[in-house]
């Protein structure tokens, strides 16, 4: 494994496999392996996914693994503010319908016909569930122009709490107006992947080697890993 440093000087470790197929199971066995270990001293496992395309394929791995999904709560990284584009869909299509999660289990960021929801409710809802003030584990995408968890390099804040953001993307992209997660959370939060996959990436990926700064750039955690696809690199 190599060691990246962030813009703080952190140091991550970087993981790569041959294959997106095999990356895929290498981060299913990840998240397993924090959830056994934060569930033999406590009783809820706390897993935070990110939307977009990269972890779509990561879906039926998870499906796959022993998880105890009895003791696992499920949260979102970022959701778009359009009902007719929802990341949640795509979670429940290819994940929550086919394990057996309590409804209690998932807190999906709130969105209706008229738009994201108020951050101050899903802010309440994780003090609620969250007695640690952090998530266990976040997964992450990275997008071809280095954003990760809706925080592109062109956004302002609509709205936040301090854990939560309702933000507007100066860009064109899919429903501009997201909802997403802080980078404090992020970076407090336990374990941290950034899951890459896709040849687009890789002009990115060889930027940020070589120090360049994009949104990615912030997430900070001193236990963060990049799961890449090593023909990106």
């Amino acid at each position: 494994a190599q060691k990246w440093s962030d813009e703080d000087g952190k140091e991550a470790v970087v993981s790569t496999q041959s294959t997106g197929e095999h990356i895929y199971d290498h981060v299913a066995q990840d998240i397993v392996r924090v959830a056994e270990a934060t569930l033999k001293e406590g009783s809820a496992f706390h897993l935070a996914l990110s939307g977009g395309s990269s972890v779509l394929g990561l879906f039926k791995y998870l499906l796959g693994v022993k998880l105890d999904w009895s003791k696992t709560h499920i949260w979102q990284v970022d959701e778009r503010c359009d009902v007719n584009y929802l990341n949640a869909a795509n979670l429940r299509y290819f994940l929550l319908d086919h394990v057996k999660i309590s409804p209690s289990n998932l807190h999906l960021m709130p969105v209706t016909e008229k738009g994201c929801g108020d951050v101050a409710e899903y802010q309440m809802v994780f003090e609620r569930y969250c007695a640690l003030n952090k998530f266990h584990y976040v997964l992450l995408g990275l997008g071809n122009d280095g954003h990760t968890a809706s925080h592109f390099q062109q956004s302002r804040t609509l709205a936040e709490t301090p854990n939560f953001k309702h933000v507007e993307v100066d860009a064109n992209v899919v429903s501009p107006k997201r909802m997403t997660i802080s980078f404090d959370l992020i970076n407090r939060s336990e374990w941290v992947s950034i899951l890459v996959v896709g040849k687009e990436k890789r002009e990115v990926i060889q930027s940020i080697k070589n120090g360049d700064v994009y949104p990615v750039s912030k997430v900070s955690n001193s236990q963060l890993t990049w799961f890449i696809d090593e023909v990106l690199l």
